[in-house]
């Protein structure tokens, strides 16, 4: 008995899968009569069980005749076949898609972008998660069984035509009536001649990074417009050099000592303005400067794993409410201060002559870097903005730089904080050995080198016992 009930039991497994094999087939073969995928299941499932409880008896098809029935077309069923396989369901999406929408790739932003079929007057927004999902169901309303993975990638391919919103502007801009415009857009500021040319120079630098122009150099320079006084439209001013156009790639919201971010805004923005220059911390001065020079910038996009190579877009501009703005006299030529008197008319500021105008410059070989000469007057007038150093004013109120045919003090850097420190305790303190190198620099000491160090020439504006007290250190 036990054996015969092994047996009985191998039977009933064999007709089981015998079963829904047969069942399998029959269902690729013909078309349920039920309107869902459950009834399908379930009729299948109820054919396997009659087929084990009945070995032998009957097949699925004459024990349940009326669970299937025979396709009427054979040539229906390849048609939706057909619309249904990938590369033309691709297509259906896509035509449903450009139908409605006009789309585009920004080249900037990395991101997808759209706006309703036929409305010219509306801007361009960013395509996110939400208008994704909404377009997947708009096309199953109309008949296209789309995942939403298949409209990501539709929107994340070459269909959408590649969009420069900054070369695009350039491409659309009329000609240029001939008319000087940049010299009255600067004298908006100021009327001084250092920095209506400055200004005008810096002007085509923007255009020609904008335009691709840039010759493999980086518009390294920045205007500060700089008042003591608010509400004088310094920001605003700032805000208004870009066309509305172009308004979206403005932006004053910066942190320099985020490196990462600031390598973005390069890639992605048109016009950055450290605006309130004069709160950026001196020790960020340096780092500063080195991405004000750089050229092409290697940044990893949201959603990527690799870095992209990008070429730089942006230029910097500054606002500052306080004069002591430069510590660095040899970098302070990357910078061109003006100080604003008056408020600033930033109304009917004509951006399509003005662009205009600096295209055709920039077409017929305009020159758009600054020369060595300028950036030395640039240096020069920039005194008047020297950030005051507390050595470099304990200094000037004991010693003054020696002349060159003046007989003087030789003294090391050590020896030389010593006494300061002896005449008024406590000045120097937290100022490094560097740092108040720099000071003396730039209060024009001179500096020799000797076998004993470097030696600084200065005379005390105090002679009596200065000299004395200098050798007994």
């Amino acid at each position: 008995m036990e054996l015969k009930h092994i047996v009985r039991r191998a039977v009933r497994r064999w007709a089981e899968k015998i079963a829904s094999k047969r069942a399998q087939r029959q269902a690729h073969m013909v078309l349920p009569s039920g309107s869902d995928l459950s009834k399908r299941k379930a009729g299948r499932l109820e054919v396997a069980g009659s087929m084990a409880g009945h070995i032998g008896e009957t097949t699925v098809a004459e024990s349940r005749p009326e669970a299937f029935t025979r396709p009427t077309s054979r040539k229906a069923e390849a048609h939706d076949a057909k619309d249904n396989a990938p590369a033309h369901l691709d297509h259906r999406l896509a035509a449903f898609a450009e139908e409605r929408y006009e789309l585009r790739h920004n080249l900037l932003t990395g991101q997808a972008e759209f706006r309703p079929k036929g409305q010219d007057a509306a801007a361009f927004l960013p395509l996110t998660a939400r208008d994704l999902n909404s377009l997947c169901l708009a096309a199953h309303e109309a008949g296209i069984p789309c995942w939403d993975r298949d409209v990501s990638r539709f929107v994340a391919s070459d269909r959408l035509p590649d969009y420069h919103p900054f070369r695009d502007y350039f491409d659309r801009l009329p000609p240029w009536d001939g008319k000087d415009r940049l010299d009255a857009l600067a004298q908006r500021v100021s009327d001084s001649a250092l920095w209506v040319s400055g200004f005008r120079r810096w002007m085509l630098a923007v255009a020609a990074q904008w335009m691709g122009m840039g010759d493999g150099h980086a518009n390294s320079v920045a205007p500060v417009l700089v008042s003591g006084r608010q509400g004088l439209g310094k920001s605003t001013f700032c805000r208004n050099l870009l066309p509305p156009e172009l308004s979206a790639y403005y932006t004053d919201s910066v942190d320099v000592a985020n490196t990462a971010r600031m390598e973005q805004l390069l890639v992605e923005m048109g016009l950055i303005n450290l605006d309130e220059f004069d709160r950026i911390p001196v020790r960020r001065h340096p780092a500063l400067k080195n991405v004000m020079q750089l050229t092409d910038l290697h940044v990893r996009k949201a959603y990527r794993r690799d870095t992209l190579r990008l070429p730089r877009i942006a230029s910097f501009i500054a606002t500052s409410n306080s004069h002591e703005l430069l510590s660095d006299p040899s970098g302070s030529r990357r910078f061109l201060c003006v100080e604003v008197e008056r408020p600033i008319d930033s109304t009917d500021i004509g951006h399509a002559q003005i662009y205009a105008q600096l295209k055709a410059m920039l077409l017929g070989g305009e020159r758009h870097g600054f020369t060595a000469e300028e950036e030395a007057e640039i240096q020069r007038a920039n005194v008047a903005f020297y950030r005051t150093c507390p050595a470099e004013e304990a200094f000037a109120r004991h010693f003054r730089a020696a002349r060159p045919d003046e007989e003087a003090l030789s003294v090391s850097l050590p020896e030389l904080i010593a006494l300061l420190r002896k005449r008024q305790p406590g000045t120097l303190t937290g100022i490094g050995m560097q740092e108040f190198s720099r000071a003396l620099v730039t209060a024009g000491v001179e500096r020799r080198h000797t076998e004993k160090g470097n030696r600084y020439r200065i005379v005390p504006l105090e002679h009596e016992g200065c000299k004395s007290a200098i050798l007994s250190e």
